[in-house]
C-alpha cells in the first residue's frame, strides 16, 4: 500500500503484504482486520478507530497515530517508542496491550479502560494526566517514568517505586495504594 484513504471503512481485512508504507487514513475505520506482524513504516493515522483487530507483533516504524481509539483489539509485543512522537495521541478501550514498550515515550492524557496492560515497560515514559481505569498491570515495568497527576484508583496488580518514579499528585485508591510500598516488604494488615 502506497496510498491515501479518508473517511473509509476496512472490514475484515486480513493485510496479508509484508509492509504498508507511505499510506495515510485520515478518519479510518478498522473493524476486524488483522495486522498481525506487519511493518507498517512511515505511514499516518489519523482520527481513525480499530475495533477487535489483531496488531500483535506489528511494527509501527517512524508512523503517527494522532487522536487514534483502539477497542477491543491485540496488541501484543509492540514497540510504541519506534513510532513517530509528534501529535502523538492513543486511547485504548478493552484491549490487550501485554509485552509492549512505550519506552521514553511522551504520551500524555493517554487513556487505558479496561484494558490488560500486563509486562508492558514504561521505562522513562512521560505519562502525565494518564488514566489507567480498571487495568491489570501485572510485571509492568515503571522506572523513571513521569506518572504525575496520573489516575491509578481503579488499577490493580501495579508495582511503583516511589522513589525512582515522579507521582506528584498521581491518584491512588486505598485499596491498591499497598502497591506503592511492594520494594519494601512488608505486611499491611486491617
Amino acid at each position: 500500500m502506497n496510498d491515501y484513504y479518508d473517511n473509509e471503512t476496512f472490514k475484515k481485512v486480513a493485510f496479508t503484504n509484508d509492509q504498508i508504507s507511505r499510506s495515510d487514513f485520515d478518519f479510518c475505520i478498522f473493524e476486524n482486520c488483522d495486522f498481525s506482524d506487519m511493518h507498517i513504516v512511515n505511514s499516518e493515522f489519523l482520527e481513525c478507530e480499530f475495533i477487535d483487530c489483531n496488531l500483535s507483533n506489528t511494527r509501527l516504524k517512524e508512523s503517527s497515530f494522532k487522536e487514534v481509539h483502539f477497542y477491543s483489539s491485540k496488541l501484543l509485543g509492540i514497540k510504541f517508542y519506534e513510532i513517530d512522537p509528534f501529535l502523538l495521541k492513543i486511547n485504548f478501550t478493552d484491549c490487550q496491550v501485554d509485552y509492549s514498550s512505550f519506552y521514553q515515550l511522551k504520551m500524555q492524557n493517554f487513556q487505558f479502560v479496561n484494558c490488560s496492560v500486563k509486562e508492558v515497560d514504561f521505562t522513562e515514559a512521560n505519562l502525565q494526566f494518564s488514566y489507567f481505569d480498571d487495568c491489570d498491570l501485572l510485571g509492568s515495568i515503571f522506572e523513571a517514568s513521569d506518572l504525575r497527576n496520573v489516575n491509578f484508583k481503579t488499577a490493580r496488580n501495579f508495582s511503583i517505586d516511589l522513589e525512582s518514579n515522579r507521582v506528584e499528585k498521581a491518584i491512588f485508591s486505598k485499596d491498591n495504594v499497598a502497591n506503592l510500598l511492594e520494594k519494601y516488604k512488608i505486611k499491611i494488615v486491617s
